[in-house]
């Protein structure tokens, strides 16, 4: 008869070399993605640019997010691209229809790729490229020419480096997350580089519309996860997916843990569910090397691992101290190996206090995270996930005509907390505020006590009297 403790060394022993599998997976990406330098791509000139369309898909998002998104693209210079509002909101976002064109279907379905698909079918005739950036996204004015960089033949997709970060006020849940999508973009850098499995990633994303078009348009079967849907199709098909960290869109992370917790069960979900879906037919394509096979297998244990690793926790008590199974360099090296996984893209892209901040808070959430992850594949495994809104607060202040007939806005003490300083972002308090009212200043254009300093303090090193 197997008894409790045989079942625990057995568990323990799988958990132990899954662990150390995907461990060395993951440090092996992080270390190609440093020590290999990104190779320079000559920019296209003006006249090699083709006409490309920006879709942004929209459901319920605060109109300010939307505003910010959209006056981003109207500072990006391309010579001929449209943008498309795919707007699936219970009520219109309002927008400027003269810059942007805004598509509303009468029915939802699909999803998110079902609002692409819609998309795809109104796009500018001459349109040779779909761009795709949700609604929180900002971009930067090269970001279209970046893009053009990769337009060659039998390139199919490109995805840039998906940042976050425009969270104000900033907490630990939105530098957590911030912080890991900077470990996943190097990740992910190092996977490319290695030739392996590496594929669009729904925001900061394009297709080739000529691509999508051979392969029966984008999600023709309703799916939660559009983008890994069309990388298995892309890929299978034999066209190539290119990844450009220099290309950069940074959006907003969930500021509350429900919706932080609803976003990875959504991701890890769908991902699963996608793997069932289509990985029988990647493998047996004949257009994707071994090894990209291979690689594909070990990014799936990083979205399974939580089966295996979640009831590890309840049987470590015995583990440890009835059968003495993880000896104790072991058991430090996975404690710390964390540090490794944070801090390496953290040193390679100078952001290395927001690498501390999520080694440590990797630690707070590990077994509420493993909890959530454990469930969520095996929705993947066994159910159809739908698709769960991220749901997503502004990162500026609204705009005066939003907020006519709220009670609020006529608050002083609501208007206090709206004035930011206009170097660093962050909120000005109230008696700064009433020092600026009391000098007459323009309180839309103040500083912080803080930005005022530093500033005086540069003055003041460079001035003949600090020699």
């Amino acid at each position: 008869m197997v008894t409790f403790l045989e079942v625990v060394s057995v568990w323990e022993l799988l958990a132990i070399g899954l662990t150390l599998l995907i461990s060395g997976y993951l440090l092996s990406e992080l270390v190609t993605a440093v020590l290999c330098p990104w190779p320079d791509v000559p920019a296209p000139r003006d006249e090699d640019l083709p006409v490309v369309s920006v879709v942004i898909p929209v459901y319920d998002e605060p109109p300010e997010i939307v505003r910010a998104a959209l006056a981003s693209w109207g500072r990006v210079r391309y010579p001929r691209f449209e943008v498309i509002l795919a707007d699936d909101s219970t009520l219109p976002v309002p927008v400027d229809t003269e810059r942007v064109r805004v598509l509303r279907r009468p029915a939802r379905d699909g999803f998110k790729g079902g609002a692409l698909r819609n998309a795809f079918e109104h796009l500018d005739p001459a349109s040779e490229w779909m761009f795709v950036f949700d609604a929180d996204f900002v971009v930067e004015p090269d970001v279209l020419v970046r893009f053009a960089e990769h337009f060659r033949p039998g390139v199919g997709g490109i995805q840039g480096f998906m940042a976050m970060g425009l969270n104000r006020p900033a907490t630990f849940l939105t530098r957590f997350s911030e912080a890991l999508h900077e470990v996943a973009g190097v990740l992910l850098a190092g996977r490319y580089r290695h030739r392996g499995f590496v594929g669009v990633q729904g925001t900061v994303q394009a297709y080739r519309v000529d691509a999508i078009r051979s392969l029966g348009g984008i999600a023709p079967v309703s799916t939660a996860n559009e983008d890994l849907d069309s990388t298995f199709r892309l890929r299978a098909a034999g066209w190539k997916i290119v990844y450009d960290p220099r290309i950069v869109g940074r959006g907003i992370a969930p500021a509350e843990y429900a919706v932080f917790f609803t976003q990875i069960t959504r991701w890890t979900a769908t991902t699963i569910r996608e793997y069932r879906r289509h990985w029988p037919t990647f493998l047996r394509s004949s257009r994707v090397p071994r090894w990209e096979k291979l690689d594909s297998f070990l990014f799936l244990l990083t979205w399974t691992n939580a089966l295996v690793a979640a009831p590890t926790f309840l049987f470590l008590p015995w583990a440890l101290l009835e059968l003495h199974l993880i000896p104790l360099g072991l058991a430090i090296g996975i404690t710390v190996l964390p540090f490794f996984v944070f801090m390496i893209p953290a040193f390679a892209r100078g952001t290395t206090r927001l690498g501390v901040v999520g080694w440590l808070w990797y630690y707070v959430l590990l077994v509420p995270g493993a909890a959530v992850m454990m469930r969520a594949a095996l929705l993947g495994l066994f159910t159809e996930p739908g698709f769960a809104r991220t749901r997503k607060f502004p990162h500026v202040a609204p705009d005066p005509a939003s907020r006519a007939g709220d009670p609020s806005a006529a608050s002083p003490r609501a208007a206090l907390r709206t004035i930011r300083c206009a170097t660093c972002g962050g909120v000005v308090s109230g008696s700064e505020t009433i020092f600026y009212a009391v000098a007459a200043l323009d309180v839309s254009e103040i500083e912080c006590r803080r930005c005022l300093g530093d500033q005086e303090w540069s003055r003041l090193r460079s001035s003949p009297l600090a020699a």
